[in-house]
């Protein structure tokens, strides 16, 4: 078979090799004469797979390593009988965990404590729930929005759009559906944008379209009044470089880049091959362990500050921020791709499970608030 594959996929070619050839290419720049004797498609969220893609190829399976399917058209591959397959819950931990970093470093600026806070969670879905239980197990009071689970009657309790937007801090989990009940484009519009409070967080790690960014970079031009965090943008790569300018941090949607999240989207679609094949899966990614797994803290300094220093070591999001913002005078080709290199060549970032906190202390409950982040204690 021949394999054309996404070339930010990792390890796709020691996964997908025993099938057949694997092609790498860029993501962005992947063509319908490219697939022209192609078999199977391993994609990332910047190629868009529709009829124009795939019109005329021998396709049969569509993979695509990312949570979100807002680049996929289904009904087209449904259609063709074409088995389609993404890696939903991959990079999960990896997105919580960019949030828990956001978050801490703007507390320990603005002196603000975990649990004299609230937090909005919009999307209860695989992200929306580790967010949910690592900001509980902070102290924060949470409240969460999802139509959708809602209406399923999820055990959980539930509150309106309107009441989350009221929180201190505001974090976005959902997918990209255009129309229909669910509908989350502009989730955050000129009609609501009004409803969150001065000095409130709010940060999008979704998708760039869920927040309306022409009327969010007027609310920051006009009042000032927002502490803002955005990993994904409209119109990406070439994103508004003005809005960049405005936010408190601002990435190159990288906020599931961990090692073990892109690892785990090419096991995800390996396995669910392998299913589509009948065959017995036998690849694993191959992952090493952290140099330095040790972190030391001091016992005697709040959980805000223990965190703040953890998250320096583990992952310092402000060298992403600087990244992305020291381009931010570029012109738009010469950005777009400064945004896509800085996707490519993304550093080795490693989870919290990887690392072993040394507490020194009898504190239980900053020793269960660490646990449940996933840090191991050294005894």
């Amino acid at each position: 078979m021949l394999i054309i594959a996404d070339e930010n996929i990792p390890q796709v070619k020691e996964a997908f090799s025993p099938f057949g050839e694997v092609k790498l290419l860029a993501g962005r720049h992947i063509t319908n004469k490219d697939l022209k004797d192609a078999d199977i498609l391993l994609v990332r969220s910047v190629t868009k797979v529709n009829e124009e893609l795939l019109k005329n190829t021998k396709i049969k399976f569509v993979g695509t390593a990312t949570i979100g399917t807002d680049h996929i058209d289904k009904d087209y591959l449904k259609n063709k009988n074409i088995y389609f397959a993404d890696a939903a819950g991959c990079n999960a931990y990896s997105v919580a965990e960019y949030v828990i970093c956001a978050i801490t470093t703007l507390f320990n600026v603005l002196n603000k404590k975990f649990n004299e806070t609230t937090i909005g969670v919009i999307g209860y879905g695989n992200i929306g729930k580790k967010v949910t239980r690592f900001a509980r197990a902070l102290g924060f009071n949470v409240l969460i929005n999802d139509p959708p689970l809602q209406r399923e009657g999820f055990d959980e309790k539930f509150t309106t759009l309107e009441e989350v937007l009221k929180a201190d801090v505001i974090t976005l989990h959902v997918p990209l559906i255009i129309g229909g009940i669910d509908n989350t484009f502009h989730l955050i519009n000129e009609s609501n944008i009004n409803l969150i409070k001065s000095g409130t967080i709010l940060i999008n790690t979704s998708r760039g379209p869920v927040i309306n960014n022409n009327i969010l970079k007027k609310r920051l031009i006009e009042k000032k009044d927002l502490i803002t965090v955005l990993d994904v943008w409209e119109n990406e790569p070439h994103i508004d470089t003005e809005l960049l300018k405005l936010v408190n941090i601002g990435t190159p949607h990288i906020a599931g880049y961990s090692f073990e999240g892109k690892l785990n989207s090419t096991l995800f679609i390996y396995n669910k091959f392998c299913q589509f094949m009948n065959i017995e899966p036998t690849w694993k990614p191959f992952i090493n362990p952290v140099e330095e797994p040790f972190i030391k803290v001091n016992p005697s300094e709040s959980m805000e500050k223990n965190l703040n220093e953890i998250c320096k070591k583990v992952y310092d999001i402000l060298n992403d921020n600087s990244d992305l913002k020291q381009a931010s005078h570029f012109n738009k080709d010469e950005f777009g791709k400064h945004f896509d290199n800085l996707r490519k060549n993304y550093r080795v970032r490693r989870e919290f499970n990887n690392y072993i906190i040394e507490l020194n202390s009898n504190d239980a409950i900053k020793k269960e608030t660490l646990k449940a982040l996933r840090f191991q204690l050294k005894n």
